[in-house]
């Protein structure tokens, strides 16, 4: 296991209620004694435990990626309860963010009409481990002021400030068995930021990316897999990783037919490929799925107003959220 801890200026509700509001909004389990707290979430265990006037709290998660982020975040809700004293972090053992990942530029394949595929090089093992993140996030700045380091409590810093870094959230499509190799599909729209970037990097380019992060492969043996264009990556890489002997079935909305893609796969998920200029197609598509009663799991990502519905529809249809997530990719 990894852990950072920090002693805090603070005890008692002043420090933990706050905390606890959100972990519990979250669906997190919240386990209190007296002025002591932990918190069980995805990323890991947070722990507060009362020390005089102060609180030793001790982040611990599986990986150091997943440390990263924990660290980031509870440091991020500290700072937002304005206390009066400064949080004194352990030092840590590394010089950049322990989810930091540099790579190189292979190459950019155009895909499809609406589609780019781009190969990095680099260590990425820790995408390899199970029971990992999907996800990450690359690291784009206009003024390329060099890559985030860790400060001397062992937070991220970025140079410039957070706000002039773009963070686009990325699927790993393909992964080399050795971890030496991702491939990336990127959707591209006329004047986005990540579309323009493509056109203008060459291979031998460095880049950095934070992961891994996000949602992980299911391991239901029914998945109900439904979402946008935006969700193509995330959905063909679950059904091309699920093992045999699992079901579903997935619905993918795109701009041009051209836009399809074949998953190899072992399992059984035909996927149906509906018009993303159909806004009801995907609601409808989850409304009429055939649920099983258990052992089930269903994405639904898509626009932030689609995925409220479809948060509704999950709800009324007494899924918890171990079994379904229905997830916000953009906002018209």
């Amino acid at each position: 296991m990894n852990t950072h801890s920090a002693l805090v200026p603070a005890t008692g509700p002043a420090l933990l209620d706050p905390l606890a509001k959100i972990a519990t909004r979250n669906g997190f389990t919240v386990a209190r004694d007296g002025n002591a707290m932990v918190i069980d979430a995805p990323l890991g265990r947070v722990a507060f435990d009362p020390s005089g006037t102060s609180t030793r709290l001790t982040l611990t998660a599986n990986t150091p990626a997943e440390l990263q982020l924990l660290t980031d975040l509870y440091a991020g809700r500290l700072t937002d309860l304005a206390l009066d004293q400064p949080i004194a972090w352990d030092a840590p053992k590394a010089s950049m963010p322990l989810n930091q990942i540099i790579a190189t530029v292979i190459g950019v394949l155009p895909l499809s009409p609406n589609f780019a595929r781009l190969r990095l090089s680099g260590d990425f093992s820790t995408f390899t481990k199970p029971d990992t993140g999907l996800h990450f996030r690359l690291l784009l700045h206009p003024d390329a002021p060099g890559w985030p380091t860790l400060d001397a409590g062992g937070l991220t810093q970025w140079p410039g400030g957070i706000g002039t870094w773009h963070r686009p959230p990325y699927t790993v499509r393909r992964i080399s068995a050795e971890g030496t190799w991702i491939d990336v599909d990127i959707v591209l729209h006329a004047g986005g930021r990540v579309t323009n970037w493509c056109d203008v990097i060459a291979p031998g380019d460095e880049v950095a990316l934070h992961g891994p992060s996000g949602s992980k492969q299911p391991t239901a043996s029914w998945l109900g897999l439904i979402g946008d264009e935006t969700a193509l990556p995330v959905i063909l890489r679950m059904i091309e990783d699920a093992p045999a002997g699992t079901t579903g079935q997935a619905v993918i909305a795109i701009r041009s037919a051209d836009d399809a893609q074949e998953a190899q796969t072992k399992a059984d998920i035909p996927i149906t490929w509906v018009d993303m200029a159909d806004n009801g197609a995907l609601i409808h598509a989850l409304n009429s799925f055939d649920i099983p009663d258990t052992d089930r799991h269903i994405l639904f990502a898509a626009e932030r107003s689609q995925a409220t519905a479809a948060r509704d529809i999950l709800r009324d249809r007494r899924l918890s959220g171990a079994e379904a997530k229905a997830a916000s990719y953009w906002t018209k």
